[in-house]
């Protein structure tokens, strides 16, 4: 079985002035009960003199110099978190440190527009009575200045290990996303809840999280006769050591039901199959499916587990990144029919959802890819969910394009989690698609019709290029401006996610028409809005669809 040791020891804040470092550190020592260590509050101890002092009597060179020694001296302090002032690291000798370089150290950048950390600024300072002791705010525009500091020192700044946007969020806010981050780097499983009113799902979320499946399902369950792992054939060779932790966890057999990749596997015929399977094996009402695999696996055995023997117990356990944030979330389960895709199924929530995202190892460069356009959608719907939370989602994704690219990164447990909480409070709010669930289509109208012109492109692919032609619609609306619309394109291009797609534009209004999704029988648009998240319009116009699938396919 794979191990792997907690690697990160201390965790090191970096950022300008005004993102809140030492009083983040300092609620972020606390919920870890670590030591906390100010950078500045040190030098001011070892010297008896305050920081601007110290700039006014030695100059900065010396300042720097005991800056740098100061932090030197708390990396060699384990369990312990490092605030930094904001020019510590711009100094690029001060990465040559080792252990700053090291896994056992998690950097974490905090960033925030200049307009909020010069509000923060004026207000720290009338707090403290020391307007004259901040440079920043003096005379001229300190916006400006701010911008420029922040130009200058991004390159220091971007050699985090990862970065947060903190405009708009409290210090108990931020302190809570770093612990969890932190707990994410010590492979530590960060787990919470989904309620409706008819069932519950606890989701799991962390780096290893995969094997702890099996005594999970022997403590819930410790009556069910078998684990019935339904795998997607392609994936069944690259999880084998997971099946047999299953196996060596649990006292309960494990029988493996492999079933076909590809969507031909989701239909009458591969449910049928399945039952076959279960059915002549002797499964029984206390039974536990596992569905492992992506969005096809876990709609196809979530079907047969709310429909055999009239329901048994079922756990989603998906392996690509679309299935983590989005299918294996919800309860949602089906099969397509020859009419169209997901028209037979039902609502059956999982009652343990284990998502690992060390699974996406096995995943082809391109399918990883995909999974990222729910992840974009998720950030422009974030302020219309529910919660209250402001947003940050989206500046988190545009400052990690990187970062995201390695799983065992801590901010790729922790985005797939924020991604399924958004998710689940959606779900809470309207499990049946009645009202506020349709948030989660943005992009899929579009997109549903491009992907079905062909199926040339993965469902995410096309999920991206329909994002693109509903930014074309709302842009056209005034519901956005154009760099707005730049913004989230460029976002869509970074992750290396298409906004074209090689289709007959006449034949995605076809495949269009079919759209299961609609209100009184209007199609219902949801479009982004200037101010943040999104909004449902019925009344757009069929002149403007059509302008705007135009501007995404190869027909000029």
């Amino acid at each position: 079985m794979e191990k792997r040791t907690p690697m990160i020891r201390r965790v090191v804040l970096v950022g300008l002035s005004g993102t809140g470092k030492s009083s983040v550190g300092r609620e972020v020592a606390t919920r870890l009960e670590w030591d906390l260590i100010d950078t500045d509050r040190e030098i001011e101890h070892r010297t008896g003199q305050s920081i601007p002092d110290i700039f006014h009597r030695d100059g900065e060179p010396a300042f720097r110099e005991l800056e740098h020694s100061v932090l030197r001296d708390a990396l060699l302090r384990e369990r312990s978190v490092i605030a930094t002032g904001g020019g510590a690291v711009v100094d690029p000798g001060i990465w040559s440190i080792e252990l700053l370089g090291s896994p056992e150290t998690l950097v974490i950048w905090l960033d925030a527009d200049p307009v909020t950390l010069v509000g923060r600024l004026r207000a720290q300072s009338t707090e403290e009575g020391a307007a004259a002791d901040r440079p920043l705010l003096a005379d001229g525009d300190p916006v400006t200045r701010i911008t420029s500091m922040r130009a200058n020192r991004i390159d220091s700044y971007s050699r985090s290990d990862l970065a947060l946007d903190v405009s708009g969020q409290t210090v108990l806010a931020i302190a809570a996303d770093v612990a969890e981050l932190v707990r994410f780097g010590r492979c530590e499983e960060v787990q919470f809840n989904l309620n409706v009113d008819t069932a519950q799902s606890t989701i799991h979320v962390g780096l290893g999280s995969r094997f702890r499946a099996g005594t999970l399902i022997q403590t819930r369950w410790p009556m069910a006769k078998r684990i019935w792992v339904v795998v997607d054939a392609n994936l069944e060779p690259h999880v084998q050591t997971e099946i047999e932790s299953l196996r060596t966890s649990t006292a309960i057999p494990v029988v493996v039901a492999p079933v076909a990749a590809g969507e031909s596997s989701k239909s009458m015929e591969g449910l049928e199959q399945l039952y076959d399977r279960m059915l002549a094996g002797g499964v029984e009402r206390d039974d536990v499916v596992i569905a492992m695999g992506g969005g096809m696996v876990g709609d196809l055995a979530g079907f047969a587990a709310a429909t055999v023997l009239r329901g048994i117990s079922l756990v989603q356990m998906p392996s690509t990144l679309l299935s983590m944030v989005d299918s294996s979330v919800g309860g949602k389960t089906g099969i397509n029919h020859s009419t169209g895709k997901n028209l037979i199924g039902a609502f059956y929530q999982p009652s343990e959802v284990v998502i690992d995202p060390v699974l996406l190892r096995s995943l082809p460069e391109r399918e990883r890819r995909s999974g990222w356009a729910e992840i974009i959608k998720h950030a422009i719907i974030e302020a219309s969910t529910p919660g209250g939370a402001p947003p940050m989602l989206w500046g988190v994704l545009e400052r990690n394009v990187t970062a995201l690219g390695n799983i065992e990164n801590p901010i790729t447990p922790w985005v797939i989690r924020r991604n399924v909480s958004l998710k689940a409070s959606v779900v809470e709010a309207d499990e049946r698609e009645a009202g506020i669930r349709s948030i989660l289509n943005f992009g899929h109208t579009i997109g549903h019709g491009i992907e079905a012109a062909g199926y040339a492109l993965l469902h995410g692919e096309a999920v991206a290029v329909g994002m693109c032609a509903g930014l074309f619609i709302a842009r056209e609306l005034d519901l956005i401006d154009g760099t707005f619309e730049s913004r989230i394109v460029s976002l869509i291009e970074a992750f290396g996610l298409p906004v074209r797609a090689d289709v007959d534009p006449h034949l995605v209004h076809q495949k269009m028409a079919r759209d299961k999704k609609k209100l009184a029988g209007k199609q219902g648009w949801v479009l982004p809005v200037r101010s943040g998240g999104v909004t449902i319009s019925t009344d757009v116009p069929a002149e403007l669809v059509h302008r705007a699938v135009l501007s995404v396919t190869s027909e000029e």
